[in-house]
């Protein structure tokens, strides 16, 4: 079951608060049925019309990039990360849960259902993200503790703690659950140290499927969208 509005934004005719007043104003049926309440939930592959004529709203998709360098996560750039989606994933409507840096690589998400990636993205949901970072320098005790008390950068933004691990060499991993942006890079630069590389391997409790080449995807199964929220 799915929200009318979001049934009627995905079909690429409206946007979803074009939608909400489309609904309100009387003009949708489903099933013979007026519908009026834009978070009413139907049958997503129940009929469903505007104006006496029926909307093609698009299957939803849930689709596992490996994030190569250079890319983007935005809609109409040349260099956007929706240009590497295959023809049989194509959907209208088709977004990035969240956002990775041009320059990092690594696990991201994409779809066109609203509400999960609402659902992903959410702070509320304080769902963790681990990065591979190579560094500058290597990670000391200090800053393991650093970040797990929590960091505030010199003009005054806050971090929630966040999980330091050494690696090998320069390098690190590191967990974290805000979801603020360039957090990571930011993290590092407070405690006087510089991300050089820096990749996504997990997204609560989904992996990236290392099968995966840079600038590869697939489908997402059913139990690893559940994985997603287990984490």
């Amino acid at each position: 079951m799915k929200r009318i509005d979001n049934i009627l934004a995905n079909s690429g005719i409206c946007t979803r608060s074009e939608a909400r007043k489309i609904i309100i104003s009387g003009r949708v049926s489903v099933n013979g049925k007026k519908i009026t309440s834009p978070s009413e939930k139907v049958d997503e592959n129940a009929p469903v019309f505007l104006d006496g004529k029926p909307v093609n709203s698009e299957p939803l998709i849930y689709l596992m990039l490996n994030k190569p360098e250079g890319y983007v996560c935005a809609n109409d750039e040349p260099d956007s990360v929706l240009n590497l989606v295959p023809k049989e994933y194509y959907r209208k409507g088709l977004f990035t849960v969240g956002r990775l840096d041009k320059d990092t690589e690594g696990l991201l998400l994409i779809t066109n259902d609203g509400d999960f990636g609402h659902s992903v993205a959410a702070p509320s949901r304080n769902i963790t993200k681990i990065y591979f970072a190579e560094l500058e320098r290597e990670v000391t005790d200090d800053d393991i503790k650093a970040f797990a008390s929590g960091l505030t950068s010199k003009n005054g933004d806050s971090f929630a703690p966040a999980l330091l691990e050494k690696g090998e060499g320069k390098s690190a991993y590191i967990t974290v659950s805000e979801g603020k942006f360039h957090e990571v890079k930011r993290l590092f630069l407070i405690t006087d140290n510089k991300v050089l590389y820096l990749k996504r391997l997990k997204t609560g409790g989904l992996s990236l499927d290392e099968k995966l080449k840079k600038g590869e995807m697939r489908m997402l199964t059913e139990e690893e969208k559940a994985a997603i929220f287990e984490g």
